[in-house]
C-alpha cells in the first residue's frame, strides 16, 4: 500500500512538474497580477472611483486561470466544488461570515465555469464544422 501511494505521488509529481515547466510564464504573470491587485487594494488606489475589492480579485483570478494557465471548464467546476466544500466546513465550524463569502466565491466560479463551458462547446462545434467541410 505504501509503495503504491509513493508511486502515485511520484507520477503526479512528474505531471505537475511538466505542467509547471510548460506554463511558467503564465504562472509568473498570474502571480504578478494577483500581488498587484492585492497591493492596490490595501493601498486604497482608485477608491473613490473604482474600488478594488476581494470579489473583483477572485473574479480576475478565475478569468486569468482560463487564459494564462489554460484551465478548462472542468477545472473551474472542480474549483467550484472545493469552494463549496470549504464553505460547508466553515459553516459547520461556526464561522458564518467567511462561509457566506466562500459561497459567493463558489457562485462566481460557477458562473465562470458555465461561461467557459459554453465557449468550449461553441468553439468545438465550429471546429468540427470546419473539419467536415475540409474533408469533403
Amino acid at each position: 500500500m505504501k509503495k503504491a501511494a509513493k508511486k502515485l505521488y511520484l507520477n503526479n509529481l512528474d505531471i505537475l512538474k511538466r505542467w509547471a515547466n510548460e506554463n511558467i510564464l503564465g504562472i509568473f504573470i498570474f502571480n504578478l497580477v494577483l500581488i498587484s491587485l492585492l497591493l492596490l487594494r490595501s493601498a486604497g488606489y482608485f477608491a473613490p472611483f473604482f474600488e478594488i475589492n476581494i470579489n473583483l480579485i477572485v473574479m480576475v483570478s478565475l478569468i486569468l486561470l482560463i487564459f494564462l494557465l489554460k484551465f478548462k471548464s472542468n477545472g473551474v467546476f472542480i474549483l467550484t466544488g472545493l469552494f463549496w466544500l470549504f464553505a460547508a466546513f466553515l459553516r459547520v465550524a461556526g464561522v458564518n461570515i467567511w462561509a457566506e463569502r466562500t459561497a459567493v466565491y463558489a457562485y462566481e466560479a460557477l458562473v465562470v465555469g458555465v461561461g467557459t463551458m459554453i465557449v468550449e462547446v461553441i468553439f468545438n462545434k465550429s471546429v468540427k464544422k470546419d473539419e467536415t467541410k475540409n474533408s469533403k
